[in-house]
């Protein structure tokens, strides 16, 4: 008898918990929700963790409406504001509980993009058997790894323009900021780097935590997150995990078509909020998710569903 076999490999298998960080970007945090609910299916998380930390009423009252939709979610909040001891010693407590699960850390002001999760499993799956790439990152533009994995192609595509996408570290780079936001938004940067034909995966020696998975070999190295100040220890998980990456001599991986977008470091957001708003954004976003609902249409018109093969088949031994 003929057995029917899926050419892709199930994806369902690994169900990843997510951390959402939360504290008082409550714009930001409204299109980073509505990017996740259009552009994934959320019961594909194992648990949902939501890290309120030090948040007004209104936007607890969003969470909770969060929280009422999904039956995944659990809204932990915590004070003061600020990364100790509050949110490590949530952090802490999360991350040993699923020590052994796949754990994505989203920060609010990311906004994902169709198939994001998809594209970060499979990269999972790819380097999970290899010990120094511990972590899996979207390819987000305003980041050191995004502009380390667009750096060939925007001297490429931009060589008159360099002056706006190099020089100074990105957390600190206004300038870059507003560059990049208006090439997202306006000329949509994305799809020609794609269509640039890019590796599949950039290895920078570094990370930034916008939007970012890992599992055991990273979660064993940097537990107990400190949940007080001490002299020559870091004082976040991103510290954390960059200090261990230097010691080993790992490598993060930077997945090309895993597209999210980091909206802001702290020191240029209100630049950045003068010159791209959040309002610019949501429509690039929209646009976004009217061409996936154009294209999965077509697919349906084409009667395009799994691509199956046959094994055996009559008379098969």
């Amino acid at each position: 008898m003929s057995k029917v076999v899926l050419l892709r490999p199930d994806r369902g298998h690994i169900r990843p918990v997510l951390v959402l960080l939360t504290s008082h970007r409550l714009d930001c945090l409204l299109l980073c929700l509505r990017s996740l609910e259009r552009f994934t299916s959320l019961a594909r998380f194992k648990n949902i963790y939501v890290v309120a930390n030090a948040v007004s009423q209104d936007h607890a009252a969003i969470l909770n409406n969060f929280r009422n939709k999904n039956a995944n979610v659990e809204v932990i909040h915590c004070s003061p504001r600020g990364l100790m001891p509050a949110v490590n010693t949530v952090q802490n407590a999360i991350l040993a509980e699923h020590a052994q699960d796949v754990v994505v850390k989203l920060d609010e002001d990311v906004f994902v993009t169709p198939h994001w999760l998809e594209h970060m499993l499979d990269a999972y799956r790819v380097h999970m058997s290899q010990e120094r790439y511990p972590i899996v990152s979207a390819m987000c533009p305003v980041s050191p790894p995004g502009r380390f994995a667009l750096n060939r192609f925007l001297k490429t595509a931009y060589p008159a323009e360099r002056s706006m996408f190099e020089g100074e570290v990105v957390e600190e780079n206004w300038v870059y900021h507003r560059w990049m936001w208006q090439k997202v938004v306006g000329e949509d940067l994305v799809k020609a780097f794609l269509k640039s034909s890019p590796p599949p995966f950039f290895y920078p020696g570094f990370a930034t935590i916008n939007c970012v998975m890992f599992d055991s070999r990273l979660i064993q190295t940097i537990l107990p997150l400190p949940t007080e100040k001490r002299p020559g220890q870091p004082n976040s998980d991103e510290e954390a995990i960059n200090r261990t990456l230097r010691a080993q001599g790992w490598k993060a991986v930077v997945v090309s078509r895993a597209v999210a977008h980091h909206y802001s470091f702290a020191k240029c957001e209100k630049y950045l909020r003068a010159h791209v708003p959040l309002d610019l954004v949501w429509e690039y976003l929209q646009e976004l998710h009217k061409n996936q609902l154009a294209q999965a249409g077509l697919r349906m018109a084409q009667g395009q569903g799994p691509r199956l093969r046959q094994v055996g088949g009559l008379g098969a031994r």
